[in-house]
């Protein structure tokens, strides 16, 4: 076919035949005009640069655009992710896994040896959004191990077992266990001491060991032990003054608002005040101060009173206590301290009718 443009007239349509705006038969013209002109051709792909550079920096754009997108996502999802799988982790190890309980944790509840020489206990976690599950037990040289781990409620869990049983008693968070003790010396719950050799623990023991102090003068270690032994609940509001200048050292506990002194109170101070006397390794003297009246007591006298109340124990109940010398030893075990609590209940406060006669302060 022959080449009628000349090159004026193609020159004058490049520009649209480079945007591909021409008809089909004005661009096929336009083609072979470019077959057979150098010139024209040359001037066409100079036109046609430009506009494919000025392409390239858009298609550069758009895939930026593209890949920063999917990191935004990427980064998304990864923080979801991490989220599920922290508070997976939280829930699994909170609900599920649970953890090993401190022995300060464990409340015991209701615990006494029947007739048949079974220790029977309710066994719970003072933390009251969590329980103990998976109790276990192992027995060695005649100490019985329980081990369990420290649970978070389900408090799904809880409510459908509440309206599944019904009733006042409702969801259970506490552990029933009856413990037979032929052959055992010693009872431990997640490592709570809760029985040893015949005698059941109290918690209050156990606090009260932990608050032991060596030094009559550490006022503020003084102050936790009243108020560990409820001083201020029993007896009334009182002020504590120390003597430690010289020999014997003295706790003076002063009651100024205290009702008038009955048998009943002096039988509350004297087994307040010996249980003070075992506390404090250099203890001499307690001395209780009353509105109308005043009394101590001494270590010598607190020790004399209990190994005779040791003695008439032993004859009573067919047991073989040993009898201390001194009341400070009473505060070398928790078995020790239990029996000495025991001893001052029988008798100070008349829970068994065992009387020993004691001189009044």
């Amino acid at each position: 076919m022959k080449n009628d443009l000349t090159c004026g007239v193609v020159r004058d349509l490049l520009p649209s035949y480079v945007e591909n705006l021409l008809g089909e038969e004005a661009k096929e013209a336009v083609d072979r005009h470019l077959e057979t002109c150098p010139e024209c051709r040359e001037r066409k792909e100079a036109m046609a640069a430009p506009a494919e550079e000025a392409a390239e920096p858009e298609k550069e754009v758009d895939y930026l655009k593209r890949v920063k997108k999917g990191t935004v996502h990427k980064i998304v999802l990864a923080v979801v992710c991490t989220v599920l799988l922290v508070v997976g982790g939280y829930l699994l190890k909170e609900f599920v896994i649970g953890r090993t309980p401190d022995a300060e944790h464990i409340s015991i509840d209701f615990a006494q040896v029947d007739e048949h020489n079974n220790l029977t206990l309710l066994a719970d976690t003072y933390w009251g959004a969590y329980e103990l599950r998976g109790m276990k037990a192992v027995t060695k040289d005649g100490v019985l191990t329980y081990t369990a781990r420290e649970v978070r409620v389900n408090l799904f869990q809880a409510l459908f077992m509440r309206d599944k049983i019904g009733g006042m008693e409702g969801y259970q968070k506490q552990i029933s266990l009856s413990i037979p003790l032929d052959g055992l010396t010693e009872v431990w719950i997640c490592g709570r001491l809760v029985w040893q050799d015949g005698v059941v623990i109290d918690r209050d023991t156990l606090l009260l060991l932990d608050a032991k102090t060596p030094y009559c003068g550490d006022a503020p270690a003084l102050g936790n032990i009243a108020k560990l032994l409820q001083v201020g609940s029993r007896i009334g509001r009182y002020n504590i003054s120390l003597q430690t200048s010289e020999r014997p050292y003295r706790w003076t506990l002063e009651f100024e608002d205290a009702e008038e002194t009955t048998s009943a109170t002096w039988g509350m101070s004297r087994f307040l005040g010996y249980q003070m006397l075992a506390l404090v390794e250099n203890l001499d003297e307690v001395s209780f101060r009353y509105p109308s009246s005043s009394g101590f007591f001494t270590a010598e006298i607190a020790s004399n009173s209990l190994a005779r109340l040791t003695e008439v124990y032993n004859d009573k109940h067919a047991t073989s206590w040993p009898v201390h010398e001194s009341i400070k030893e009473y505060a070398e075990s928790p078995l020790e301290y239990q029996r000495m609590v025991k001893l001052l209940e029988e008798m100070f406060l008349g829970t068994s009718g065992t009387t020993v006669t004691v001189a009044r302060p």
